[in-house]
């Protein structure tokens, strides 16, 4: 049985690479893997909520 640390050790590791694959996605597509029918906002809103979260200019004006 894996000890305290190693599971925490071992969440730290999906974390790191989960950080790093959305790293590499452009904005629009985190947006679009992050939208779901339930969600209150569309994908062009997520998609500049993101780009501002990154520094970068919005391209729509929906974002607030």
């Amino acid at each position: 049985m894996p000890t305290r640390r190693e599971c925490i050790e071992a969440a730290g590791e999906v974390l790191a690479a989960s950080d790093e694959a959305i790293e590499q996605m452009t904005p629009r597509e985190q947006a679009e893997a992050a939208w779901t029918p339930t969600c209150r906002r569309s994908v062009d809103e997520l998609e500049d909520l993101i780009r501002v979260q990154r520094g970068l200019a919005p391209l729509h004006s929906v974002a607030s």
